[in-house]
């Protein structure tokens, strides 16, 4: 254990990962209902945990659920007749949305101009997919006749606003973290994402909703299960628990909950992708 939301996962992810093995600057994000977030090399670990919301996960979001067979995992929107292509895990008809697929929805919503900066649907669009249903305002990924769940599978303003609030905590908290050892972004030489929907995200969108910070996507690195990564080689190796020992030993936790500026952070970031457009130059162009 590091902290009370620092444990024994993100201990093995830094394990597994080999950050403290090397000169890299490197930041590690392990992306679930708590986003662990860890910065550091072989001389020095900084870490921060953000209470992110199970919308990843499936979540708080209507239609959500894990990366499993049957989830969309990806969404393209046809600028011109705002009709969607969906792709399922399993290729098989959707019964729901996981979080990949709900990082692609939102992205190609928004630079389709279906959804404003806020995550709010924007009026008077030729389409029959927005619609105000039962939660409010609405948009239909799929009709009750292309899914296996026998209704229509719609996202909901309240499920974007989720996904906003996960997205800011997320980004604040790596943000405030470089901050506190006096680094930003552009000081960064990789990011190692983990956590289920990993290998199914399209960075490009990440970061074209906030998520990630706009860099060259060459610097990130896809690691799956972090935690059992690190499990797995602590299972074959006693000097590798000693290891492990040492990297919580040598991790400094910054408390969010303490730092006067975190909340600023976050209520910036609540915003597609922030209301700070120098730090995404590329959405605008989008």
């Amino acid at each position: 254990m590091v902290a009370s939301y620092v444990g024994g996962d993100i201990v093995a992810g830094i394990l597994g990962s080999g950050i403290f093995q090397r000169e890299t600057l490197t930041l590690y994000m392990d992306i679930g209902t708590n986003g662990e977030i860890v910065l550091g090399n072989k001389d020095w670990l900084a870490s921060v945990s953000c209470s992110a919301g199970p919308a990843f996960e499936g979540a708080g979001i209507r239609f959500g659920m894990r990366a499993t067979r049957g989830a969309i995992e990806e969404v393209s929107i046809n600028p011109h007749t705002l009709e969607p292509m969906l792709l399922t895990i399993g290729r098989t008809k959707p019964i729901g949305i996981c979080g990949s697929g709900l990082i692609d929805a939102v992205a190609d919503l928004l630079e389709a101009g279906i959804i404003d900066q806020k995550g709010k649907f924007s009026s008077g669009l030729r389409t029959d997919r927005i619609r105000e249903g039962r939660d409010g305002w609405e948009y239909v990924l799929a009709y009750r006749e292309d899914t296996q769940i026998k209704e229509d599978l719609v996202l909901t303003e309240l499920d974007i606003e989720n996904l906003i609030r996960t997205k800011g905590a997320i980004y604040a908290g790596c943000k405030v973290l470089l901050q506190s050892v006096g680094l930003a972004f552009k000081d960064l030489e990789q990011v190692i994402i983990a956590g289920g929907f990993g290998r199914h995200l399209d960075l490009e969108k990440a970061m074209f909703i906030g998520l990630l910070p706009e860099m060259d996507i060459s610097k990130f690195i896809f690691v799956g299960n972090g935690s059992l990564l690190g499990a797995r080689l602590l299972s074959f190796s006693r000097t590798l628990l000693g290891e492990a020992e040492r990297i919580s030993l040598m991790m400094t936790n910054l408390e969010l909950s303490n730092h006067a500026g975190f909340m600023d952070e976050f209520m910036a970031a609540m915003f597609l992708p922030h209301t700070d457009t120098t730090a995404f130059p590329k959405v605008p162009q989008r």
